[in-house]
């Protein structure tokens, strides 16, 4: 078992372009998404203030139940690299075109840990015009 726990999200954000031909393409559903310039509103759908500046979508990747798991988070990654790399002309059209489309580790430890990425799966990740993001969450979850 690791020291760690950990979820992943593919988030994408574009200037101007909805986001959710690019998540059918890759044969995913967004959980949240929104467009350039629509009223902004809370993850409930309250409307709030303002229009939003950039179209964003995401999406969790890692398994329920609450999307954390006990695998090892390079192995996971790996996977995940190889899912999507049958999407790279994809990927490189929506990067090309401006957009930003990454992967989001959310981390959580209740003591110090640490771990390495294999630079092959750097490698891959950045083969694919992905982005690679750590929201570290410290303490019981």
């Amino acid at each position: 078992m690791n020291p760690y726990r950990y979820r992943v999200a593919l988030r994408a954000i574009h200037p101007r372009d909805d986001l959710r031909p690019l998540f059918d393409q890759l044969g995913l559903t967004p959980e949240r998404a929104w467009r350039a310039g629509e009223p902004r509103r809370s993850p409930k759908g309250t409307p709030i203030e303002g229009q939003y500046r950039e179209s964003y979508a995401y999406t969790n990747l890692t398994p329920e139940p609450r999307n954390w798991s006990d695998e090892d988070v390079q192995d996971y990654l790996r996977g995940v690299q190889q899912r999507l790399a049958m999407h790279r002309e994809t990927l490189h059209t929506f990067f090309v075109r401006g957009g930003r489309c990454g992967l989001s580790i959310g981390l959580f430890g209740e003591s110090t840990f640490g771990f390495e990425l294999d630079p092959s799966l750097g490698a891959g990740l950045a083969d694919l015009k992905l982005t690679l993001g750590f929201d570290i969450h410290p303490g019981p979850d």
